[in-house]
């Protein structure tokens, strides 16, 4: 296999500052689709949001960080091994070695998006969260999702069939080798 990419988010700090200006900047349209959606559910997108969920936003990055460890693990082998931890202003998950098909680490890396948006829309429907709340811990966690997207766009941008190797500091992208 040939190595075509290798990205380290743990070093760069070119890439840090661009993924924080990029969380940032996607608070924006995510607060404008959770509110469509609070209106859309209930007709309403405002009440008062409470100063203790933000207390929730901490329990979702763990959260979050534990559905990409449990993904690396069951679309791993029998040697994947996980580990968390907390670099660079940056909860992690990783599976250093670990290698996957575009497929599977697509998966890994947008299942937290997609689970915890879905699972903060049912609770917002049960009404267990206000419609602020909703809006606010569902914009901000998708907004923090700003590495995994960074990441998604740049293995979906490669041509051909890829492996994608986890490291403690980021992902390597290897070209399968074709056999004529």
């Amino acid at each position: 296999m040939k190595l075509l990419k290798e990205l380290d988010f743990i070093h760069n700090k070119k890439v840090i500052l661009a993924l924080n200006i990029t969380a940032v900047l996607l608070i924006f349209p995510f607060l404008a689709l959770f509110t469509w959606i609070a209106i859309l559910m209930y007709g309403k997108g405002s009440e008062v949001f409470h100063f203790f969920d933000l207390f929730y936003l901490l329990v979702l990055m763990v959260i979050h960080e534990l559905i990409h460890g449990f993904f690396f693990k069951v679309l791993g082998d029998e040697n994947t091994k996980v580990k968390f931890g907390f670099k660079s202003g940056m909860a992690y998950a990783t599976s250093p070695g670990s290698r996957y098909s575009r497929k599977r680490m697509l998966v890994i890396i947008l299942a937290p998006f997609f689970l915890i948006s879905l699972a903060l829309t049912l609770i917002y429907g049960l009404h267990i969260l206000t419609a602020a709340s909703y809006i606010v811990l569902a914009s901000f966690h998708a907004a923090g999702c700003a590495g995994d997207f960074f990441l998604a766009a740049a293995i979906l941008r490669q041509k051909g069939e890829i492996a994608v190797e986890d490291t403690e500091v980021g992902i390597n992208i290897y070209q399968k080798e074709s056999t004529k």
